[in-house]
């Protein structure tokens, strides 16, 4: 056992003839879905693999081992929760998560209306994140956000109002209602094993940043940060992601182009939020990227908009740039301090499909895709509206494990073990 594996003291005692010692070596370099089998052989062996030292043993043995998804879903009781599951769809464990129930004031203080989850036929979200906690909103109810812990069950709702900042801010200008929330993401400080989210919200035209530090049963308070350097994309477009411990966001060149017909940003630059220094920056794409409109006049800066997204594929920063029914190019980010991008794919014509993006790779080297289902047809098999996560092995141009999702962009990775759930 290497030495900086945690060791368990085990639960109970152990019978049989194999020593503790070799038993536990054994059960270690099992795989988590066998092992789970294996606890019903005594309850000594699930003592043992459930022992938190354990797990976290198990899960150090096994780092390359496939992820958890965590995917929204909504029965037909209504009743709506997340799914924790492998990536051929079978499910782990669900967790179904409480509804919620709004109750609006008059200035006398009198109710004058009722908004539930289960009147407004309301279902949740999960944001795309890489986690031992699941973050999500509702679709209809929008302007909070949840964090649910799957080990416990419990969930921990951030506090809908605004720094003390932000609500002096909007106070003076007479706005106290006019701050629209865009976006939240959310991360994990390696150094401090810190939670945190960063909020963006709109007044008018002008994006304001938040920050939150929280664990899975105490929230903070939001405090106002720096407002981002430039207008940045939010939305359900993929155009922000969580590598370690930064927050990237396309920055959107286009809006500026529209209002002057001058490129003031440059296409496919990325603004970038540190959540441990809590500071902004802006890091600058791929050369090619910059230039494609240049060099290529039948495209349009509009077109280019939609055609960049970002992903976080093997602890990398990748801007992928899908030209529709042409390629799909994946530029790695390798040298952060010095901006280096390197386009390591550039996938063939019938992946650049429409609302297909790049979710996860494997160590073998598969990419998995979330898309939708629409007016393209850009996913065979199913409805129309149904989504989807598909995996592609670019070494040999094929296809398999098609899950079929009620939302592509509703789905996140779960870091935590199987053995604890």
């Amino acid at each position: 056992m290497s030495s900086s594996e945690p060791r368990p003291r085990p639960a109970a005692s152990f019978s049989g003839d194999l020593p503790e010692d070799a038993l536990y070596e054994v059960l270690l370099r099992i795989p988590a879905k066998e092992l789970c089998r294996l606890r019903a052989v005594c309850p000594a062996w699930r003592a043992l693999t459930s022992d938190p030292p354990f797990v976290a043993a198990h899960m150090s043995r096994h780092r390359t081992a496939a992820p958890l998804l965590a995917i929204a879903y909504r029965d037909d009781s209504e009743v709506n929760g997340v799914a924790i599951s492998d990536l051929s769809g079978n499910v782990v464990r669900r967790i179904p998560v409480t509804g919620y129930e709004i109750v609006m004031v008059n200035q006398s203080g009198d109710a004058v209306r009722r908004i539930s989850s289960k009147d407004e036929h309301d279902s949740i979200r999960v944001v795309r994140s890489r986690l031992d906690l699941v973050c999500f909103h509702w679709n209809v109810y929008s302007r909070t956000f949840w964090v649910l812990n799957p080990v416990t069950g419990a969930t921990l709702d951030l506090p809908m109002g605004h720094s003390k900042e932000l609500e002096h801010e909007l106070e003076v200008q007479g706005r106290k209602w006019g701050c629209h929330v865009e976006w939240c993401a959310f991360g994990k400080v390696s150094s401090t094993r810190e939670y945190k989210a960063l909020r963006i919200c709109s007044i008018r035209d002008r994006q304001v940043c938040e920050v939150i530090t929280f664990d899975d049963t105490n929230h903070g308070s939001w405090r106002r940060k720096q407002d981002p350097p430039s207008r940045i994309c939010t939305g359900l477009q993929m155009r922000c992601v969580v590598v370690d411990e930064v927050v990237y966001f396309l920055m959107d060149f286009h809006y500026t182009y529209f209002e002057t017909g001058v490129i003031a940003i440059e296409p496919g630059s990325i603004a970038s939020f540190n959540l441990e220094k809590e500071e902004w920056g802006v890091l600058p794409g791929p050369e090619q990227v910059k230039r494609f409109v240049q060099e290529n006049k039948k495209y349009s800066y509009s077109q280019l908009e939609l055609q960049l997204s970002l992903a976080e594929l093997n602890g990398c920063l990748v801007v992928v740039h899908n030209i529709h029914k042409v390629s799909m190019d994946l530029w790695f980010l390798t040298d952060f301090e010095k901006g280096i991008w390197v386009k390591k794919y550039s996938l063939p014509s019938h992946v650049a499909r429409l609302f297909w993006y790049p979710f996860l790779m494997l160590d073998d080297g598969r990419i998995f895709f979330s898309g939708m289902d629409g007016l393209e047809g850009l996913l065979t098999g199913g409805k129309e509206g149904e989504g989807f996560l598909q995996s592609y092995d670019p070494r040999n141009d094929t296809y398999a494990d098609e899950l079929e999702l009620r939302d592509p962009r509703s789905i996140g990775i779960y870091t935590g073990s199987v053995l604890s759930l």
